[in-house]
């Protein structure tokens, strides 16, 4: 078992051609004790989120995989997505989970990101806890504009990138590199093809605290679908942010019909949403079969 325990996530500009995705997640799977945990691939969005772990060294070894490749196949000149991006690879978030601090997040993230600015030759923007400038702990500010403002915004003295070149790069755009803590990320669809009213619905729900929405069609299907991260599910759970779409949605008449998860996501998530709606009290994360099972045989194979 791995007593630390720190992940990555990052974003790719393609979620339409398999082809492209599986060559990149492939080379991953080259990478010797890398862990690939999770593959989401967006059509809607035309956008993909790869999870994986390892050592630190292995973690960054495999990120300089993931932009060697995702360089190569991805030309943003060719590229449209209903999600704000601002290059083939958008973002790469380092995640402390266990035995990390944020601290030791934002150190392995800098690191990277001056080396993948120096190796690839591509502005990179810090983002997150790893932000120097106040304005680009928010990625939303740094993706204001999108890949098609980054010409005129590399030449604005405030956005000038924290590593790489001041240049635009029209195949490949520019990166954010950055630590952040755990995101819940899942998309919405529902029982409407109004654009507007759906639309309506996203703009009151960015109203709530640590919760970003964009609105969109739901891939090939004409229904409208709303894509929802949370970037502090401790402060802003899950199933609240659930119950105010609900709400929303309920004014114009329309009910959701499915709740698709984007990625992996904290299991205490999910636990409180459990409880939330089955009226569960006093519940002790201990009492999970699983949970305790995993505590019993670290405790008899601490080595392993």
């Amino acid at each position: 078992m791995m007593s630390k325990i720190i992940s990555v996530v990052p974003n790719i500009s393609e979620g339409i051609d398999r082809g492209v995705i599986d060559a990149i997640v492939n080379k991953l799977h080259g990478v010797k004790d890398l862990i690939v945990l999770d593959v989401s691939r967006d059509t809607a969005r035309n956008r993909t989120v790869i999870s994986f772990t390892g050592t630190p060294k292995t973690i960054l070894e495999g990120g300089y995989v993931l932009y060697e490749e995702s360089l190569k196949h991805i030309d943003m000149r060719r590229h449209e997505g209903a999600y704000p991006r601002i290059g083939a690879v958008d973002v790469f978030p380092f995640v402390p989970l266990r035995g990390y601090t944020i601290k030791d997040a934002v150190d392995l993230s800098v690191e990277f990101a001056e080396k993948v600015a120096e190796r690839f030759r591509i502005p990179v923007y810090l983002f997150g806890e790893s932000a120097r400038v106040p304005t680009r702990r928010d990625i939303e500010h740094i993706r204001e504009g999108e890949y098609e403002g980054l010409p005129e915004k590399l030449k604005d003295p405030l956005w000038r990138p924290d590593f790489g070149p001041v240049e635009f790069k029209p195949d490949s755009g520019a990166t954010c590199i950055g630590a952040r803590y755990p995101l819940i990320s899942f998309k919405v669809d529902f029982t409407t093809e109004d654009e507007e009213i759906v639309t309506n619905i996203c703009h009151e729900i960015c109203k709530l605290p640590h919760v970003r929405a964009y609105a969109g069609r739901a891939g090939a299907a004409s229904h409208m679908q709303v894509t929802i991260t949370i970037t502090n599910y401790r402060a802003n759970p899950m199933y609240r942010v659930l119950e105010a779409i609900r709400v929303e949605a309920h004014r114009y008449g329309l009910n959701i019909t499915k709740v698709q998860m984007i990625g992996l996501i904290p299991e205490v998530a999910f636990v409180e949403s459990a409880l939330y709606y089955m009226n569960i009290h006093r519940f002790e994360m201990d009492r999970l079969l699983e949970r305790s099972i995993q505590e019993h045989l670290a405790d008899r194979l601490p080595n392993h």
